[in-house]
């Protein structure tokens, strides 16, 4: 326990004594013992010993040096008036006289001080001197003020205002409670409620006390309830704050302000986390596991301590399952698997066994496949067997977004960058993606700028936001797909070469459904499965879509699933979509019309070619050259297809680069590959 010595110079007005005494003690409660020394009862070389030494006057110190040795205890008393009696004297009218009377004229002038500090300077105050009260020298003023000193009021003053005892001023609490560290909870809230109370004219000092006190308090719950124990040491070594966790974590329950580190960390554990350079390592303490990062607080090129955080294993684990709950609430995962591509051909076998041994490795995947084979699930399914499955998945089409918001969609900006951007800027993809893996689709639309930018991400693994000067680095798991051929894209000039090779490193080809016609029943009955739907299949049936071309691949098949699920109650020839049944119905009319055909020309491949040479004759006369002219045409030269069948067979010979389709009269013309066709 502490001692204050409140000092005075004698007993007189021993209630005020007695007042402060009750003032101190209920602001330092049971933390402190407060006694009365009075000068005129020492000895002349009579010594005092105390912990704080708090004096009414600041003349009292000259008198005071006799008795003690050690004068940075002393604390010269301030005081303060009770905010409720400063409202009732701004009341009194402007340029009133006013008496101040008190128990000696200093306190008096001290009073009087206090007012015109405080801000009223329309009221005369004038300190009442006992000595000077003759001859009616006060009688023209009618109203006096006094700290509860009515016996000292001259008889003629016709209104008092008693203000009671003046307060103890918080400048002193506060001073007392540092120097003697104090900061107990208990003394700062009495302090606090004193500061409201009371009225001083040091409202900077008030100020500057309750923001440090506020801000302390939020980092200490902060920090000190955080559930990671956190120790920090000086340079060498020496504790300087530990928090409840940590204290939990080495068994230590007393107050750590007295605790050297050596009190928390038994001996091996603190040779290992004090002498080695390491910035995070696991330690067994107390048969559990921790992680430990250490990292130096530096004053610019100075180390002048050490952090420590000391996190359990379990709660490691039990983070990283709210993150990853959390990233499938903002659909940041990746929901498909390997096991869910459904498959029997040789084909797709290789395929995902190349594709699991690409996911073990960090390198970019490049994986190329027409329109509909399944590139998203297949990148889905590579993050989830890799080992950044915990982590987000980041999905983008790049085809779908122009190249400003593309660019500020991949790489964030800062707010106010640009117009329309929100004021708080925003984060971009690359950076949510961090630790994870980042599936850029359609790769092959992207334009130049956007090409060299992605390079550079990929070559030195840093991004800059938009409309910022900082870098930020990033580990980020690239894959990405394309419908086009990217090498022919380089050769045209549209993609940078140096980009292709980048992203080229594992290049994946997914196969077109027409290459692995065996898995198309199984995909057909699983997606009937799914929406819980049984048909009977006929055989014909089933044998006319294994050789069915599927253009769109497995969207195709899914799309002619739904639709026969929706609108149809049987499976069969007649109840697929139009635009196959054409297609089917074509292939087997030419297949019956032309039994002596070729066993290398199919009839598919016949009208193939018929469709060409019509093509290029109507190109030569300057003909159109339409869907609906070209049906006509071909009828004329006795092969008849419906227009169905014409758009299928051009969209055919368009993705096998053989003609170019345009709106308008132009129609359809035969590219240089096509006329190499037909010269063969």
């Amino acid at each position: 326990m502490k001692t204050i010595l409140m000092i005075y110079n004698n007993r007189e007005n021993w209630n005020v004594i007695e007042y402060l005494k009750r003032c101190v003690e209920s602001i330092f409660e049971n933390y402190v013992q407060v006694e009365n020394v009075f000068l005129t009862e020492l000895g002349e070389h009579e010594m005092i010993e105390g912990d704080i030494y708090l004096v009414l006057y600041e003349h009292m110190i000259y008198i005071l040096k006799k008795h003690i040795t050690d004068f940075d205890k002393v604390v010269v008393m301030t005081r303060g008036i009770n905010k409720k009696f400063v409202n009732e004297i701004r009341k009194v009218a402007d340029n009133t006289d006013i008496l101040v009377v008190n128990d000696s004229y200093e306190s008096t002038i001290q009073t009087t001080n206090t007012f015109y500090e405080l801000g009223i300077s329309n009221i005369n105050f004038i300190p009442y001197e006992k000595r000077l009260d003759v001859n009616n020298f006060y009688n023209d003023i009618k109203i006096a003020i006094t700290p509860d000193e009515m016996n000292l009021i001259p008889p003629h003053i016709e209104k008092v205002i008693n203000i009671g005892y003046r307060e103890i001023g918080y400048d002193t609490t506060i001073r007392i409670m540092q120097k003697l560290r104090l900061g107990h909870k208990s003394v700062n809230r009495n302090i606090i409620k004193n500061m409201n109370d009371i009225v001083e004219p040091n409202a900077v000092f008030k100020s500057n006390y309750l923001n440090s006190y506020l801000k302390g308090e939020m980092l200490d719950k902060m920090i000190f309830n955080s559930y990671e124990g956190i120790l920090l040491t000086d340079s060498s070594y020496n504790l300087v704050y530990s928090n409840e966790k940590l204290n939990r974590i080495f068994n230590v329950y007393d107050d750590y302000t007295d605790k050297s580190i050596d009190n928390f960390v038994e001996g091996e554990i603190c040779n290992l986390i004090c002498c080695a350079d390491f910035k995070s390592k696991l330690i067994k303490i107390n048969e559990e596991n921790y992680a430990v990062e250490k990292s130096p607080v530096m004053l610019m090129d100075h180390a002048i301590g050490y952090n420590f955080i000391f996190r359990h294993e379990k709660d490691i684990r039990d983070l990283e399952i709210n993150l990853k709950n959390n990233l499938v609430k903002k659909g940041l995962f990746a929901k498909y698997s390997f096991e869910k591509i459904i498959h029997k051909s040789n084909a797709m076998m290789h395929c995902i066994s190349l594709s699991k041994k690409a996911a073990l490795t960090n390198f970019t995947i490049l994986i190329q496949g027409e329109s509909g084979t399944g590139k998203e699930l297949m990148a889905q399914s590579i993050h989830n067997f890799s080992d950044r499955k915990e982590m987000p998945f980041v999905a983008i089409n790049c085809a779908s977004l122009p190249e400003s918001l593309l660019e500020s969609q991949l790489f964030g900006y800062e707010g106010g960058s640009f117009t329309g951007a929100s004021k708080n800027g925003k984060i971009g993809l690359f950076e949510q993606a961090n630790t994870g893996t980042l599936f850029l689709d359609e790769i092959g639309d992207i334009s130049p700028n956007v090409q060299s930018q992605l390079l550079r991400v990929i070559q030195e693994k840093q991004i800059m936001r938009i409309g910022s000067d900082r870098v930020i680095n990033i580990d980020v798991r690239i894959i990405v797909a394309t419908n086009k051929n990217l090498e022919e894209e380089v050769h045209k000039g549209n993609f940078r070469s140096d980009l292709f090779y980048r992203l080229n490193v594992i290049p994946i080809k997914i196969p077109p459904l027409r290459e692995r016609k065996e898995d198309v029943i199984m995909l057909l009955s699983a997606a009937l499965n799914d929406r819980n739907v049984t048909f009977d299949i006929p055989d014909e049936v089933m044998e006319a879509l294994k050789n069915y071309e599927w253009p769109g691949n497995v969207r195709e098949l899914i799309n002619c699933c739904e639709y026969i699920v929706s609108m149809e109650s049987r499976f069969s020839l007649e109840t697929l979509p139009d635009y196959m049944k054409e297609k089917i119905l074509y292939r087997q009319c030419a297949s019956a019309d032309q039994p002596q055909a070729a066993a290398t020309d199919t009839p598919e491949v016949d009208a193939q070619k018929s469709l060409l040479e019509l093509i290029e004759e109507r190109n030569r006369k300057g003909l159109g050259a339409g869907r609906k002219s070209l049906s006509l045409a071909m009828m004329e030269h006795g092969q008849p297809i419906g227009e169905g069948a014409i758009r299928a067979l051009l969209e055919q010979l368009q993705q096998d680069g053989l003609i170019t389709c345009q709106k308008g009269r132009g129609g359809t013309r035969l590219t240089q590959r096509g006329k190499s066709m037909l010269a063969r």
